[in-house]
């Protein structure tokens, strides 16, 4: 495919009005959202009502239909402001509405994502457990068939979004001893089914505004048609998902990077030392270099990975087998690097404001806290390591 990255009309008006958006509705409460560490529910309801929890979906479905390009200039405009707030659309759309799109049926698309799409349901996406976090194909939690539906046992933690969703997908095991493989289902889990209740929510270190809860399933009784994708087919969807939140979590790094940056040559150009602004002195401008190089280069990983995806489509079934390996390896790559490089640009911001940067409630100390679990979720870092280079040895360059 191509490689152009020019945006067009629609995009940069969309784009724009985010950005609108972001400065008018959310950066005025981040410092009071991050200290009380409350979730941001007027905001929320704000941005679900102008669309942005559908951007990607098409409009048939009650979305904006901006595709994944569209769906990463918005997580890196609220990057650039909040990570808290992308981790909740994140949570959403990239692994809530993703599998109902792709492996959904028409009924379910109607009954779950056109509201997901439209900001009238939220969603989370539960997949880990106390005993699997990267060997995530390792599922405990039991789907046992009763009569025409089946019952959930088991416990889910650390679902962003776990304690303010409507509807949770859930990753269970319908036959443990074939793992990945044909072992894990997906269920659709709508809050208020008896025995499904939120238990605690995780105190973190950043990512204050987000819900990080823990998820129990006591004997949760689920009809068949909550089943998403087919029997034993869950983990393909989790991963399809995964792949898609990967590229959205490297857009919402890179606003965070671009962020950082911003606040970094600013203070450098009114910091004043031995008579001259920081900014005038060789050791600070090759910082600054640097963190301009990692920009530049993520924003074109970012962009290329969200345009083959488009390009793609959201009928996996006709997605041939180079395009779907070329797919997981880009977005391991994105996801690795951007996480990465997004704390080593925080880093030096820090570096830059000196004691200032150390303080508690500056922009660039929380948005220290915030990044860092970026090379942690949605598969660690040493977990895409392993994709990328497994799918190295087989296919090469």
């Amino acid at each position: 495919m191509g490689f152009d990255f020019t945006l067009s009309a629609d995009q940069e008006a969309f784009r724009d009005a985010v950005r609108r958006f972001v400065q008018d509705e959310i950066a005025p409460i981040v410092v009071e959202m991050d200290e009380k560490e409350e979730f941001p529910r007027a905001t929320i309801q704000r941005m679900q009502s102008e669309g942005y929890f559908g951007v990607p979906i098409p409009e048939e479905y009650g979305g904006l239909g901006l595709g994944k390009v569209g769906y990463c200039l918005l997580v890196e405009e609220i990057g650039r402001v909040d990570a808290s707030h992308g981790a909740i659309v994140g949570a959403h759309t990239s692994l809530g509405t993703t599998p109902l799109l792709y492996y959904g049926t028409e009924e379910q698309k109607r009954r779950w994502l056109v509201p997901a799409a439209k900001g009238e349901r939220l969603l989370a996406f539960s997949l880990t457990e106390p005993g699997s976090g990267s060997d995530s194909g390792s599922v405990r939690t039991t789907a046992t068939p009763e009569g025409d539906g089946w019952v959930l046992n088991g416990q889910k933690i650390y679902v962003t979004n776990g304690a303010e969703a409507d509807t949770v997908l859930v990753m269970a095991a319908n036959d443990v001893k074939l793992g990945p493989n044909g072992g894990v289902t997906c269920f659709l889990v709508d809050k208020g089914t008896p025995g499904f209740s939120v238990g605690r929510c995780e105190k973190k270190m950043g990512l204050h505004g987000s819900s990080t809860a823990e998820l129990l399933l006591d004997h949760v009784r689920v009809p068949a048609d909550h089943v998403l994708g087919g029997v034993g087919h869950g983990f393909v969807a989790a991963m399809t998902a995964l792949d898609v939140g990967r590229v959205s979590l490297g857009a919402a790094s890179l606003g965070g990077l671009e962020a950082s940056l911003t606040e970094a040559l600013n203070f450098a150009k009114n910091r004043t030392q031995f008579g001259l602004p920081i900014s005038e002195y060789e050791v600070i401008q090759f910082k600054l270099a640097d963190m301009a190089m990692y920009a530049h280069a993520l924003r074109l990983m970012v962009y290329q990975a969200a345009a083959h995806q488009d390009a793609m489509g959201h009928d996996p079934t006709a997605w041939g087998r180079l395009d779907r390996r070329r797919k997981t390896r880009e977005a391991a790559i994105v996801k690795c690097l951007a996480s990465e490089w997004t704390v080593a640009v925080i880093d030096e911001a820090l570096q830059i404001h000196g004691g200032l940067g150390y303080i508690r409630g500056t922009p660039v100390e929380r948005a220290y806290r915030d990044a860092r679990i970026a090379e942690i979720f949605e598969g660690t870092n040493e977990i895409q390591r392993l994709v990328i280079s497994r799918d190295l040895i087989e296919r090469g360059l």
